[in-house]
């Protein structure tokens, strides 16, 4: 596709949030996309500390000899967890990510046609946390108001999708379609989450070649 940047990390620090920050805006002013930059910023942002999050929630089942693939214990333990899967405590748990070797990858490709950005975390998605990912992102395209969607759909075992419905609601605002966002496990069983942003009718997304 064109030149592409990757970030390797194991929490969203204040050094890698300025990194992906200036990342981002420098591609972007490249091609004349400036006022893009910021509104993708967050977007990026929001997926990087969600795939923190994800990595986090098997480091606690993992302490706590729960499984995370069976549905009953999945729940149990995120209503048990949910006060440590925060923002704020991501970084306490760092030690133990690293140790575990749970990381997150930003990897950038870019070119005149337009960019795909996917973050990748190494703890695979389980059918739980897809069906109910893929149910919040179903109900996110149904709404413009970030209010509206939290009073309707709130959910207090995964925050409330506050993270979907927030990405979706910034492309539609962009322009960009929303089919264009995607998530799922890798054949490498990683979770890898893609948002492909055209600039021009020459972009093809990687959806359109065969790339899930």
């Amino acid at each position: 596709m064109g030149i592409t940047k990757d970030i390797n990390f194991y929490v969203l620090d204040e050094q890698i949030e300025r990194e992906v920050e200036s990342m981002l805006n420098e591609i972007f002013k490249q091609y004349g996309r400036a006022e893009y930059a910021g509104v993708i910023f967050t977007c990026v942002k929001e997926l990087i500390i969600n795939a923190a999050k994800a990595n986090l929630k098997r480091v606690l089942f993992e302490e706590h000899k729960m499984n995370i693939d069976d549905e009953k214990e999945y729940i149990a333990g995120m209503l048990r967890f949910r006060d440590e899967l925060t923002t704020a405590n991501i970084l306490k748990y760092e030690g133990k990510l690293r140790l575990r070797n749970y990381w997150v990858q930003v990897s950038i490709e870019h070119s005149m046609d337009g960019i795909c950005i996917e973050v990748t975390n190494n703890a695979h998605i389980t059918k739980i946390e897809e069906q109910r990912l893929r149910e919040k992102l179903k109900k996110a395209m149904q709404y413009t108001d970030i209010a509206q969607f939290y009073m309707e759909q709130g959910d207090e075992i995964e925050g409330a999708g506050m993270g979907i419905a927030l990405v979706i609601m910034l492309l539609k605002g962009l322009g960009v379609d929303p089919s264009l966002f995607r998530l799922g496990n890798t054949e490498e069983d990683k979770t890898l989450i893609r948002l492909e942003i055209p600039f021009t009718k020459n972009y093809i997304s990687k959806r359109d070649v065969g790339v899930h």
